[in-house]
């Protein structure tokens, strides 16, 4: 049977992002320390680009201005969807004074910004030390590009709590090109082959098998123990070591023998890099919070470098090639436009992420003013992203990009945004209550036990529902365990 060449018109739909939407999310992501770093190299590939060298004034109006008071924030100070990544007139760059108005300045700061203080977060260079053994695999560029990046994605004690479907879904957004979660599983598994061995695990349980089985010399002992790991390790967990046994058909002596080679383990396996015990970065608060009385006042700090403008001379040679006849002329008029515009965009770039920010940080700080007011972790009230990305009309996506990398300076320490965000959940009596505050009264409830016969999960949760939180077993068991609270044989004293 023939089948027969026919061919069909489809018309579909797709959205793509232009390279200008990329670079706008990039810089919207940034923190204050990486902007500047940002700003200075862009600056170094694009001429047009200068600062501005005597800072303007500052009217009365603009000090006004300055001071967002979170509980006079309205609907109109939402910045809309700006213009970028559109096409500008080429008459545009003529006007002298539209182009004097393109001047960036962070102006919302504080009278306190040149005093501001400086956090150091501990910094784990073991990245650095897997790059390079990374380097030397006989690997194609492309896996070297996916391993770097998942290298980056690890957490200060090398874990990867990131679902590989995640990390492809973001190196494709960033690359342009689709990676697969099948892509990643072996450069993964090449990952768990450096040292130190334990690196790049997604669990406790096979942080310590990767040890084990990159263990050169096998004996009797580490079988054994591969063994416990994969098959028992819930058990080991609880100690409940005569089940071990007899799974595995093993005597005391072959046990005992078994477990001095799981606690020459190492579960925190970044820890053993000696690169990062003097290694430190610094934090510089996006944000600071200031409260007065039953008032509470957000400021943007200030950026620590003077304006940005474009430059004269570039603006003049335009003005002057527009004109000309000649080839070369036009050639080099057509670079200077390109730097112009680059130069315009990036402006407005930098101008539309302050807005953004303000508006976002705004909304969520009016959310949890009485957090801002008492510096009580039960004060949160529950809040997501969705929340605030309805309320101020944006996408959940740049809720995300300011939240995980900003932080806000308040007269009880610099904290991070992401961690206004709690989940919230019901009590008997209908009232929403944010995660924290059940975590706490869970701790109490640990803290006042019988050392001699603690409380199981389950009469833990008797004990919350008793203080009118609605509240499950399996709930209990989750936030002890994201308390780091063992369980219950683990807490027991003899």
């Amino acid at each position: 049977m023939i089948m027969a060449i026919t061919q069909t018109q489809t018309q579909k739909q797709t959205q793509k992002l232009t390279s200008q939407q990329i670079q706008l999310h990039n810089i919207l992501a940034l923190p204050t320390a990486a902007l500047e770093q940002y700003i200075a190299n862009e600056m170094a590939i694009n001429p047009a680009l200068e600062f501005e060298v005597e800072a303007q004034e500052e009217t009365d109006d603009v000090e006004a201005a300055d001071e967002m008071d979170v509980e006079d924030f309205g609907k109109d100070d939402v910045i809309s969807e700006g213009k970028l990544g559109e096409d500008y007139d080429y008459t545009d760059y003529m006007d002298r004074e539209a182009l004097d108005d393109y001047k960036y300045e962070a102006n919302n700061h504080t009278s306190a910004d040149d005093k501001r203080e400086q956090v150091y977060l501990e910094s784990h260079d073991f990245t650095t030390l897997l790059i390079r053994q990374l380097n030397l695999l006989l690997i194609t560029d492309s896996e070297k590009e996916l391993g770097t990046y998942i290298i980056n994605s690890l957490d200060n004690d090398g874990y990867l709590r990131r679902e590989l479907c995640d990390v492809a879904d973001e190196l494709s957004f960033l690359q342009g090109t689709f990676v697969t979660e099948n892509e990643l599983v072996p450069v993964l598994k090449l990952i768990h082959t450096l040292e130190p061995y334990g690196i790049g695990a997604r669990n406790l349980q096979e942080c310590l098998l990767i040890q084990l089985k990159c263990t050169r010399l096998k004996t009797k002992d580490t079988h054994i123990a591969v063994s416990i790991l994969e098959n028992y390790m819930e058990e080991l967990s609880m100690k409940k070591f005569d089940k071990i046994k007899c799974g595995l058909g093993i005597d005391s002596e072959d046990l005992q023998e078994a477990l001095v080679e799981i606690r020459k383990l190492n579960p925190v396996p970044a820890g053993s890099t000696s690169e990062n015990v003097k290694t430190a970065s610094t934090i510089e608060p996006d944000f600071t919070v200031m409260c007065d009385e039953d008032k509470v006042e957000l400021f943007l700090n200030s950026a620590k470098h003077p304006p940005l403008k474009i430059n004269d001379e570039y603006v003049e040679l335009l003005t002057s090639y527009s004109k000309a006849k000649e080839k070369s002329i036009r050639e080099a008029s057509g670079f200077i436009k390109n730097k112009v515009e680059s130069a315009k965009w990036f402006i407005d770039a930098l101008q539309q992420r302050e807005k953004t920010m303000i508006t976002v940080v705004t909304a969520i700080v009016k959310h949890q003013k009485n957090f801002f007011m008492s510096g009580d972790q039960s004060d949160l009230r529950p809040l997501i992203l969705k929340t605030i990305a309805e309320e101020i009309d944006s996408d959940i996506s740049t809720i995300s990009r300011i939240a995980s990398s900003k932080y806000i300076r308040t007269v009880y320490g610099t904290i991070l945004i992401k961690d206004l965000f709690v989940e919230g959940m019901n009590t008997i009596n209908g009232q929403s209550v944010s995660t924290n505050e059940v975590k706490l009264k869970l701790l109490e409830c640990v803290k006042t036990e019988d050392k001699h016969n603690p409380l199981s999960d389950d009469e833990i949760a008797k004990q919350l529902i008793a203080r009118n939180y609605s509240i499950a077993r399996r709930t209990v068991a989750k936030y002890r365990e994201e308390l780091k609270i063992p369980s219950r044989n683990l807490r027991k004293v003899a």
